[in-house]
């Protein structure tokens, strides 16, 4: 593995910035900077479903994405997830920089 430190170090660079684009994109949608997916929003089922199926999906509780439900010392998880990819992008990005300079 000593001979691939330096590639390992810069696959997981990509990997945390990867991650740190797509935790400020559900940061964004959350902070209304960027509109829901279509994941995210609910289309109009009367066009997709019939009687039966529009009646079983109004049943059942539709969930946004922008909506925060669970909250650690007042930051929503995708605020965190943001701030340590960046952290570890950042780490992981200055380790396969300055890699054998020592």
């Amino acid at each position: 593995f000593k001979k691939y430190k330096k590639v390992i170090l810069l696959i997981i660079s990509i990997v945390f910035i990867i991650s740190t684009i797509l935790a400020f994109y559900h940061f964004g949608i959350e902070q209304d900077f960027f509109e829901e997916s279509l994941v995210c929003k609910t289309t109009n089922l009367s066009e997709t479903l019939n009687k039966e199926q529009l009646l079983e999906e109004l049943k059942q509780k539709s969930v946004s994405c922008k909506y925060v439900s669970f909250k650690i010392l007042g930051f929503s998880l995708a605020t965190i997830n943001t701030i340590f990819s960046f952290l570890l992008s950042v780490i992981f990005m200055r380790l396969f920089i300055n890699y054998g300079k020592n």
